[in-house]
């Protein structure tokens, strides 16, 4: 008895042990923070920069209003922001038939994302796959006749490669629509003082991967690859010549 109470005393009277400390957690990181750290980390101006060589983006092609005729545009300059690393100034010339009109603006991205590779391709060297989203707005030079603006949004879904930032290319089989590899797409409304509505259009660096799914039956897939002949009758039918359209005339030799 005498050894039961002296137990009780000794656990009503000894001192509070102190209450288990909470693990310490790391703070999380949300989908904004590290979508702000994959802005930072990659630089997209090689996506888009024309250049000689054929493994990388040289002018976009696209389709505007309805009749979906073709249009070309392409990005001959294309810089950082130095402040802001999900800006970046452009400048370039768009083309639709005969006309032909440079631009300056900008692309703001507002979110980057890892993404899964658009299919299988061992000859292809992936350490990841991103997709990226944002707006831009291109000027058309106001001094020009019927000069306007192109604004809209832009997703960009591209692959981290041993080289640097590169587009998983489509596969070479026609027949597999849904391996259309990745790219830059625009999708944008022209807007004119001199043109009493707004024109849509639709450009990509691999527009001709895609434009299945832009233009109903653009392809007729019988015996291979072939366009529909009421979009060759608007100009599809010479989308393969590459002119380099963009570039200046050499000034005449004295």
């Amino acid at each position: 008895m005498h050894l039961l109470i002296a137990l009780l005393l000794a656990l009503l009277f000894s001192p509070a042990s102190s209450p288990p400390k909470s693990p310490t957690r790391k703070a999380a990181t949300t989908p904004a923070a590290s979508s702000a750290g994959l802005l930072r980390k990659f630089n997209l101006v090689p996506l888009w920069l024309v250049s000689a060589r054929p493994a990388e983006a040289q002018t976009m092609l696209g389709c505007m209003g309805p009749q979906y005729r073709p249009f070309d545009l392409v990005f001959e300059k294309v810089r950082r922001d130095a402040k802001n690393p999900a800006l970046y100034h452009v400048q370039g010339k768009s083309r639709e038939r005969e006309r032909l009109l440079p631009f300056r603006g900008t692309i703001m991205l507002s979110a980057i994302q890892k993404a899964r590779a658009p299919y299988p391709l061992a000859s292809f060297k992936a350490a990841a796959h991103y997709q990226a989203a944002g707006t831009f707005r291109l000027v058309e030079d106001p001094a020009e006749e019927g000069a306007g603006v192109f604004s809209g949004k832009v997703v960009i879904t591209f692959s981290q490669t041993p080289t640097g930032l590169a587009y998983q290319p489509s596969t070479p089989y026609w027949w597999n629509e849904n391996s259309t590899g990745e790219g830059s797409t625009f999708t944008s409304r022209w807007t004119s003082k001199t043109h009493p509505a707004a024109i849509q259009l639709v450009w990509a660096t691999n527009f001709m991967n895609i434009a299945h799914h832009v233009m109903e039956q653009f392809n007729l897939w019988e015996r291979g690859p072939e366009i529909n002949p009421k979009y060759a009758r608007v100009g599809w039918s010479s989308y393969w010549q590459n002119d380099e359209w963009w570039a200046d005339a050499p000034e005449p030799a004295l």
